[in-house]
């Protein structure tokens, strides 16, 4: 009892102190900058989920190997390259990183729209995947020493908003773009031949981010990490971080876990909700395209920074389990409306009770990483940051769309079952997760008192 009070009481004096921190300069073009910068990278991530029946009508796919594209291709290669882009944010310059990264994924992105072979497009996908391994442990970096602590979420849920913004407008140009393609001519290209519609939006959202990249040099780096490289002390290592997680490992367990299981709902349900409305109302691929885009943009533009502030406004009172006691109640909140949205009879409520389930939920990108940046030592953040990325692809990026496909064809053997499928999944994914953000709160209370810099 009385060390708890202690760390209260210096907790306190660390909140005051931070409340004078000011946010350093360029922060908030920086803030604009990267979250630009993410909205394009989601544009070219998440558009393969609206052009699912195309692709697997044009190149005779099943379910499952279209989960293997969405999922295991991307998700595989951003979990082997995030720990490496986290040991390089720790040591080199930021700036440099993520613009090898954007190049790499615009690249790639094209790329998908120029193959012709499930192999081909796998690859494509992997280098999406790979590339994109560059802009979180990088972004989450820069933006936690350019705030203080309790500033840290708002900037990092309209950095997300960026993310949520390409989500939805891949699924608005998607549907734009198959709508154009319908009713024009085929399009041929010299050396590539004709591009079908859904290889043409792979090209269109692709090159975008070979202009933008140079945008990354306005971006100013942090005083703290400049400083480390200078006087070497950024040269920790992976095994510094491991230790430092045996000092709170229900924090960084529970936490993890928590939020790569909101990851896997995003991703699994996102990955089949276009194929859901296809194939049980009927709905054609435009208008899937311009309904499900105008649902995301209007849930991330109200949503984000709502969040953001709420979370900071918490945290700024001394709740130290800010982070986890919000999401443990916006889970709470979307698993009825998640479960509900598909097993109801029309489309149309389906995406009302979707938006919901995802309105509560979409600020997991930028509040599990905000709660992940105030509790590890600024040395050990772009690792930390890369081994969460780790985990959030293995559970969400990689298994989310593989186990609802899984449900479909082996537990209830039937693609008629898909609502039913993405229904249990969802249940699954939300109750777990708030479960698992209740137990893991007093241990994230420790892990920030422990980490709060001695008041003045």
């Amino acid at each position: 009892m009385a060390s708890d009070a202690q760390t209260s009481l210096e907790l306190a004096g660390s909140l005051a102190q931070s409340e004078h921190v000011p946010i350093a300069d360029g922060a908030w073009r920086a803030t604009a900058v990267l979250t630009l910068l993410y909205w394009f990278g989601t544009l070219d991530r998440q558009i393969a989920a609206l052009l699912v029946p195309l692709i697997k009508a044009d190149m005779k796919l099943t379910d499952l190997q279209i989960s293997l594209i969405q999922g295991l291709a991307f998700g595989l290669f951003f979990m082997l390259l995030s720990p490496v882009m986290g040991w390089l944010v720790d040591r080199y310059s930021r700036r440099m990183i993520l613009f090898g990264g954007i190049i790499g994924w615009s690249i790639a992105a094209v790329c998908s729209g120029l193959t012709r072979s499930f192999g081909g497009l796998f690859a494509a996908r992997a280098g999406v995947g790979g590339c994109e391994a560059s802009i979180n442990p990088t972004a989450y970096a820069m933006l936690s020493e350019l705030y203080p602590p309790n500033k840290l979420s708002l900037p990092l849920s309209l950095f997300v908003m960026g993310g949520n913004l390409g989500s939805g407008m891949s699924f608005l140009l998607g549907g734009a773009v198959i709508a154009w393609v319908t009713a024009s001519p085929p399009i041929d290209l010299p050396l590539f031949g004709t591009l079908s519609g859904w290889q043409l939006a792979f090209v269109i959202t692709g090159l975008p981010g070979l202009l933008l990249a140079p945008l990354v040099f306005t971006i100013p780096e942090s005083q703290q990490h400049l400083a480390r490289k200078a006087t070497r002390q950024s040269t920790t290592g992976f095994g510094d971080l491991f230790r430092h997680y045996r000092r709170f490992p229900l924090f960084y367990a529970a936490h993890g876990l928590g939020f790569a299981l909101i990851m896997a709902f995003v991703v699994g349900l996102q990955s089949w909700n276009a194929t859901f409305l296809s194939r049980h109302h009927g709905w054609e691929l435009s208008t899937i395209g311009y309904w499900i885009g105008i649902a995301q943009v209007g849930s991330a533009l109200i949503g984000l920074a709502v969040h953001g502030w709420a979370v900071d406004r918490l945290f700024a009172t001394g709740r130290r389990d800010a982070h986890l006691t919000y999401f443990a109640v916006m889970c709470a909140l979307a698993l009825p409306c998640g479960v509900a949205a598909y097993l109801v009879e029309s489309g149309a409520l389906m995406l009302v009770l979707y938006s919901v389930a995802y309105f509560c939920l979409m600020a997991f990108a930028s509040i599990g990483p905000a709660a992940l940046q105030i509790a590890t030592p600024a040395q050990l953040r772009g690792k930390a940051s890369a081994v969460y990325m780790v985990g959030v692809s293995i559970v969400g990026t990689i298994l989310g769309p593989i186990i609802v496909a899984t449900f479909t064809d082996k537990l209830f053997g039937d693609e008629a079952a898909l609502g039913e499928s993405m229904a249990l999944f969802a249940g699954l994914t939300t109750g777990l997760a708030a479960l698992l953000f209740t137990i893991g709160r007093p241990a994230m209370r420790r892990a920030i008192a422990a980490a709060m810099p001695p008041s003045a």
